[in-house]
């Protein structure tokens, strides 16, 4: 009785090892074949070791920069660059380990990935003077950008912007960001093992156009997105602090609009009384930003959620079109 069970527990345990292997070896080829379908649509540029994804498109002056949020990448501006590429020029990035870009060691704050915006401009030779477009944590990221590169600056657009104060005024939001990291680890793995590439299908579509979809669907299946979003999500309160260490004041008259969204989504995990304190220091942080220059708009979007790039794009562009004028005059 007892070699007859042992016989049933050995077949079984070969049945799934070889399932086991097989799903491996397809998701391996599935991961292949996906990440050849879909290209890095603009340029890869050494940086130091590393390369970053950078991709140009339409022409004139200045260059407009978008600065996506944590852990987000290029594709979040598909609405909005083909429509900024018809009056300037207009750039969108990768940070290091997202998108097209190649993983990096160095650590995942804001100092660095400044330092890594500014290397990757010059050796891409992008010239400036650059109007700046930054959503969430890009909105920090560009901000840090123009007070440290302040001639290459004539303008930003913020898209409800991260506040560098907000760990310490709302540390309930910064866990609860956190938190999310124990459903990437299990993304990561099902990346990892290539099952996400053999069914990409269940990726859901964070409202993208078709083609930018499917980009989307192959980022996150074929590359290690999840582990470098795990990083930069852990590091965000090192990162507003390197931020708040440059003790930035103001930009003097140079134009600035800053977007809040009209809609902030509710984070079921937190109280009532939490969210409601959210809510409301989140439009002191975006009225703080606008007071930053004495030449600066604040716009409620009141049909946006958080990513108003998606939601509203016509006012995002008619926005960086309207300032774009008035920088040309």
């Amino acid at each position: 009785m007892k070699t007859k069970t042992f016989r049933i527990i050995s077949i079984f345990m070969l049945v799934v090892l070889v399932l086991t292997i097989g799903t491996i070896i397809a998701g391996t080829i599935a991961k292949s074949n996906l990440a050849k379908q879909y290209p890095a649509p603009g340029q890869l540029v050494d940086v130091g070791g590393y390369k970053m994804h950078i991709n140009c498109t339409g022409q004139g002056s200045p260059t407009i920069i978008l600065a996506a949020g944590m852990g987000d990448f290029s594709i979040t501006w598909a609405k909005v660059q083909p429509e900024i590429a018809r009056f300037t020029r207009v750039c969108s990035y990768d940070r290091a380990g997202f998108g097209w870009s190649e993983p990096s060691s160095l650590p995942s704050t804001a100092s660095t990935m400044v330092k890594e915006l500014h290397t990757l401009l010059v050796n891409a030779s992008i010239q400036g003077p650059y109007l700046l477009v930054g959503h969430s944590m890009g909105g920090m990221l560009v901000r840090a950008y123009a007070h440290n590169y302040p001639d290459k600056v004539v303008g930003m657009v913020l898209l409800d912007s991260l506040h560098e104060e907000r760990p310490l005024r709302l540390p309930a939001l910064v866990r609860a960001n956190q938190d999310m990291n124990g459903q990437f680890r299990m993304l990561d793995l099902l990346s990892a093992t290539g099952i996400m590439a053999l069914l990409p299908q269940l990726i859901p579509n964070p409202d993208l156009p078709a083609e930018a979809y499917a980009q989307y669907q192959a980022i996150l299946a074929t590359t290690g997105y999840f582990k470098t979003a795990i990083a930069e999500t852990n590091a965000i309160e090192d990162s507003c602090a390197e931020v708040r260490a440059l003790h930035i004041t103001g930009f003097g008259n140079m134009p600035l609009i800053v977007f809040s969204a009209g809609q902030e989504e509710v984070i079921p995990s937190l109280t009532d009384a939490e969210n409601q304190q959210i809510l409301k220091e989140i439009l002191v942080e975006q009225s703080e930003l606008a007071a930053l220059s004495s030449d600066s708009k604040l716009i409620n979007a009141e049909q946006s959620g958080h990513f108003i790039q998606k939601d509203q794009p016509d006012l995002v562009i008619g926005a960086i079109r309207e300032m774009m004028d008035a920088i040309r005059k």
